[in-house]
């Protein structure tokens, strides 16, 4: 908290005025040793009270503070996590802080959302001169995510060779994105994507080859030999991609990836 003096100058001088009024008129001009004293005192208190009062510091000190406390925060709440980077906006220039001599509160130890990018923290100085703001941040999440590795146009049916890895902001996804390719292959782009681009469920939509009430063939492995039965497909789904049949034999509901518009192969069968 700064401190600032109550001071009543003109009162000082009008004491000042009453005790030099006992003179003869015109003393003053001949004495000014006596006022001149009194003025220096009055100065030097002056002085004295301000310099108790914390200096502001420029805005460049408390943002490198204030930073320093945010990385510090993070690593206790994320451990040594690599993946994780939050950056503090600009301080207001005209705020009149000064460097706190404790180290600073960040969000009153609560944690962060580590999922989202922008978001406020509250940042506070317990020091002898406190201080308490609110600061715009960015927490940017790094990972490797699926990309288009070439572009795609509304329509295209997705294979292996249309896909890649790449490390990504996850944060600034709005979308689900994914981390395998193969959950993306026969699948079909609903829009145009760029080469490198993030995949998200908003860009895709199932190339379905079967369809719910369809009859299929179920293929399973026995032993090094193919058994198969029939059974009808409880959904929509493309090639490559998991499907639930219903075997019209034994009534039981299995999970089965589609091979073509007419099988389908029995997972762990």
């Amino acid at each position: 908290m700064q401190f600032k003096p109550c001071l009543q100058p003109l009162s000082l001088m009008s004491h000042i005025s009453s005790s030099f009024g006992m003179l003869p008129r015109g003393s003053l001009r001949r004495r000014p040793t006596g006022l001149a004293v009194v003025l220096t005192a009055f100065t030097m208190l002056l002085a004295a009270s301000q310099a108790g009062a914390a200096t502001p510091a420029s805005p460049d000190s408390v943002q490198a503070q204030v930073a320093t406390a945010m990385d510090r925060f993070l690593k206790q709440q994320g451990g040594a996590r690599g993946d994780l980077t939050l950056r503090a906006d600009r301080l207001d220039p005209r705020l009149r802080l000064s460097i706190c001599d404790q180290a600073l509160e960040i969000n009153e130890g609560r944690p962060l959302n580590l999922n989202r990018g922008r978001q406020t923290v509250k940042v506070s100085c317990h020091g002898s001169s406190p201080w308490r703001i609110y600061v715009p941040v960015e927490l940017t999440r790094r990972q490797q995510a699926v990309v288009a590795a070439r572009p795609l146009a509304s329509g295209d049916v997705i294979t292996a060779a249309d896909l890649s890895l790449a490390t990504v902001d996850a944060n600034r996804a709005r979308q689900r994105y994914y981390t395998d390719p193969r959950e993306l292959i026969g699948m079909m782009a609903t829009q145009p994507l760029q080469s490198g681009q993030l995949i998200t469920a908003r860009n895709l939509g199932v190339n379905a080859v079967v369809d719910r009430g369809d009859v299929v063939s179920i293929q399973a492995g026995k032993g090094g030999f193919i058994v198969g039965s029939t059974g009808e497909v409880q959904g929509r789904a493309g090639v490559g991609q998991r499907v639930r049949v219903k075997n019209t034999h034994s009534g039981k509901i299995i999970e089965a990836v589609v091979v073509d518009s007419r099988t389908v192969e029995a997972i762990g069968g």
